[in-house]
């Protein structure tokens, strides 16, 4: 039996006693008077097989509880997990907003194991909105302080992912690195340490979010985070966690687009043993010398994957001494010592079969029939044909933050304040990569390459393993259906009736 008892003047001077004991439910049915009776079902749905999962497989109530600081001096008993896993759930059922948490959790394991108030009535719920509100308040920064972005929650995320990538001994080695903005109404100046920036010629006003994400055997999954107001370059905010990475070991692939143009961290990388693969500026002397040696090689192959037409590649190498640091250029070319090489696989664009993803400026380029783009690596020995593959894999994080803004509601806010926002972050990053991990078990495979949002909705049409939550007096019980059937038949008339009543009409 778990039980849960409140009382307490922070959260309403309410106090309420829910047992969840199946003995009991059965023997007051069958045997005892009640004063009060509800029963509803519970529709079987993805979001509950992927709790399951995660608190049979990796424990996720204790990590929640282990790595997220328990900021109340009192009313411990509505645990922290409570809150982020109703948080979590909500975002997997699409419910954004705070008052509507109450009605997300069914997840059996994580209701037995916390033994919750699961009855759908908001102003007796364990989780009223009140409550929800009030917790969240505690992660709330001082006034008189600098906003701090990496706060409670932004470190929560990191701390328990690093813990269910640990359990799961799902590793990577080969990461991509990205930043994406996190948007909010252009036209609200509330939005708590927003600041305004642009992206693609578009104004906007929102966070940034910084994200290491890996490649599992079947899908990718995030790594490491880290957060920000929408203004600091990309390098900026995220050098810091990529040099202190532990994900990033030794042998290890390291993609990133442009905006981490940096020599710098890139011998540091290398030093750690972390290859990096990213594409030059068209205008860096690297870029000018690897076309040059390109054109005068001629020695062009077809690009290998079959759906770029008109596109030719070939490789280029030692290119090391067109890209040096301030303190390297200031040295005579024999007085400087590298520690790595530096290669390129240079593309070559027929202008005529490819108008529709180059830009005016490189259709307009003085080579009237080509254009170029180079793919630099710190690889040693990759070939051109590799080092495209390679890069080629970068796309899945843009896809990934798609997702996550489109079907995961990462910025789906009802709050202009940033301590809610980031805890917003957290459950919807954490709903994302516990589905990537359930699908990379036995149990998930069969949704291998598919949406969550759309696997979630397909459930909707498949009812099997319907549960029924049945609350007495003080007591509540969940029973599958075959338990169901054969309770029902013991019951009395007058308790069938109201079953019927409760669960039918």
């Amino acid at each position: 039996s778990y039980i849960i008892e409140i009382e307490n003047k922070e959260y309403g001077g309410f106090k309420m006693i829910r047992t969840l004991n199946k003995e009991k439910v059965i023997k007051i049915l069958t045997e005892e008077e009640y004063e009060y009776m509800n029963a509803f079902n519970i529709i079987p749905n993805l979001s509950d097989k992927v709790l399951d999962y995660a608190e049979k497989n990796y424990e996720i109530i204790e990590m929640t509880s282990q790595y997220l600081e328990e900021k109340r001096k009192q009313n411990s008993n509505l645990s922290i997990p409570l809150f982020v896993l109703a948080g979590v759930q909500a975002r997997m059922k699409r419910l954004f907003a705070i008052s509507e948490l109450p009605l997300a959790i069914t997840s059996q394991e994580i209701i037995e194991k916390l033994g919750i108030n699961i009855e759908y009535h908001l102003e007796e719920s364990l989780l009223k909105e009140s409550n929800i509100r009030a917790f969240l308040e505690r992660y709330k920064q001082e006034k008189d302080k600098p906003l701090e972005f990496q706060n409670e929650f932004i470190k929560s995320f990191n701390q328990i992912n690093k813990e269910l990538l640990k359990k799961a001994k799902l590793t990577s080695d080969i990461h991509v690195l990205d930043c994406t903005i996190c948007d909010v109404n252009f036209n609200n100046e509330n939005y708590e340490g927003s600041t305004i920036t642009y992206k693609g010629g578009e104004k906007l006003r929102g966070y940034k979010l910084g994200v290491l994400r890996g490649f599992g055997p079947n899908s990718g999954f995030i790594e490491e985070i880290v957060m920000n107001t929408a203004k600091p370059h990309d390098l900026k905010m995220s050098k810091d966690m990529i040099l202190k990475s532990e994900y990033l070991k030794p042998g290890d692939d390291l993609i990133e687009d442009r905006g981490f143009l940096d020599i710098k961290m890139i011998r540091k990388l290398f030093k750690k043993g972390v290859n990096v693969t990213i594409p030059a500026k068209k205008n860096m002397e690297i870029h000018t010398a690897a076309v040059t040696e390109a054109v005068s090689k001629n020695e062009w192959k077809k690009h290998p994957n079959t759906k770029r037409k008109g596109q030719d590649i070939t490789l280029v190498s030692n290119l090391e001494m067109f890209w040096l640091d301030e303190k390297d250029k200031e040295k005579k070319p024999e007085n400087i010592h590298l520690e790595y090489s530096m290669h390129a696989a240079v593309i070559r664009f027929e202008k005529k079969l490819n108008q529709s993803i180059l830009t005016d400026a490189e259709i307009l380029e003085e080579d009237e029939k080509y254009a170029y783009a180079v793919i630099l690596t710190t690889h040693p020995t990759r070939s051109a044909e590799e080092i495209i593959k390679l890069y080629e894999l970068r796309p899945e994080i843009e896809e990934d933050f798609r997702q996550l803004k489109d079907f995961w509601g990462l910025t789906e806010y009802r709050s202009t304040q940033y301590h809610i926002i980031s805890f917003v972050i957290m459950v919807s990053l954490l709903g994302y990569n516990l589905y990537q991990l359930y699908k990379e078990s036995e149990e998930g495979k069969d949704h291998i390459g598919k949406s969550f949002i759309v696997e979630q909705r397909h459930g909707l049409y498949v009812v099997k393993n319907v549960r029924t939550a049945i609350i007495i007096d003080n007591y509540f019980a969940i029973f599958w259906q075959d338990e169901l059937l054969d309770l029902y038949v013991e019951l009395s008339k007058e308790n069938r009736e109201r079953l019927k009543q409760l669960l039918i009409l």
